[in-house]
């Protein structure tokens, strides 16, 4: 079957340059990643590929094929190329799980090495890597013309007003969208300030670590009740290993989710967003999505990588 024109699910978001450091000693190794990538592995166990569309930027140095990797599993790829290098960072992981991430680009790095690291030092690699972040997030017009007219959209984490643009241009013209909040600007709003800056918005789907001041005044359930009174429609938060609320039309549904041992868990929320926005442009029903989401980045954690990620076969429910 021919791919359509106009893909039915446009991901939009970021790849990257991963240079990956296991918590066991051991050599590291650079990988192809990023938020937008697991989200197409997560839609593509429960629509055909070749019904979703990625839109993403990559610098002039970015040593993937992302096209042919994508085309290699029936994926269509609108790239645009920014004339500056791309972001690399280190992925360094901990023996729990956990990781952290730190610039490896030497004109970043040598921001902080000028000032051997002080608190102004600092600041200015914050503004450098929020600067190459932005370079990173595509635009509204970087959307091709024929795929804003697309069933569904989902947004990936983005800097600055990426996701406000996008919407704001889309607005009339996309059935259902949803929005991955970055937690650069979602962790300091209340529910009327996101409702604000995200209006249109078919579906919300945070974790809990984007709604850092949100979950200090309310307790979970209350947070995501004052985000679906606020405005959004449908409101999926996610809780890591607990369970995940669904908020939906008045009601409050508390979903549990099972528990694995992950051998990676990069991508597990994006690949969540990915199936839940595929899965409600099948016709299925918010907490549904929310049950088939959940299965799939349970899965997505079990292998290491994008590329395993992107191989693996839908999950059983």
């Amino acid at each position: 079957m021919s791919a359509p024109a106009t893909p039915d699910l446009v991901i939009v978001g970021q790849v990257t340059i991963d240079d990956v450091v296991p918590a066991a000693p051991g050599p590291w190794q650079r990988q192809i990643g990023g938020s937008s990538l697991y989200a197409v592995a997560g839609a593509r166990h429960w629509i055909e590929p070749e019904r979703i569309g990625l839109v993403a930027c990559v610098g002039q140095d970015y040593p993937f094929d992302v096209a042919a990797l994508l085309d290699g599993i029936g994926v269509r790829c609108a790239l645009t190329q920014f004339e500056a290098p791309h972001l690399i960072e280190w992925l360094i992981y901990e023996a729990d799980g956990s990781r952290r991430s730190l610039p490896r680009n030497p004109e970043l790095l040598a921001i902080g090495a000028e000032g051997s690291w002080s608190q102004p030092a600092s600041a200015a690699l914050d503004a450098a890597l929020q600067a190459k972040m932005l370079q990173m997030a595509p635009r509204l017009r970087q959307i091709p013309e024929t795929w804003c007219s697309a069933s569904a959209v989902h947004l990936c984490p983005q800097f600055g007003d990426r996701h406000g643009e996008t919407v704001r241009g889309l607005a009339g013209r996309v059935r259902w969208i949803s929005v991955d909040p970055s937690p650069h600007y979602a962790r300091s709003a209340d529910a009327a300030a996101l409702a604000h800056k995200l209006r249109g918005v078919s579906a919300l789907l945070p974790s809990a670590q984007d709604l850092a001041q949100l979950l200090q005044r309310l307790a979970p359930r209350a947070a995501a009740q004052a985000l679906s009174q606020a405005g959004f429609p449908e409101v999926v938060l996610r809780r890591g290993g607990e369970s995940i609320l669904v908020a939906h039309a008045g009601q409050l549904h508390e979903l549990p989710v099972k528990r694995v041992a992950p051998l990676d868990p990069t991508g597990a929320g994006d690949a969540f967003c990915g199936a839940y926005a595929a899965c409600r442009l099948s016709g299925l029903q918010p907490l549904d999505a929310a049950r088939r989401a959940a299965a799939t980045a349970a899965l997505v954690v079990t292998c290491r990588g994008v590329e395993a990620a992107l191989a693996l076969e839908r999950p059983q429910i």
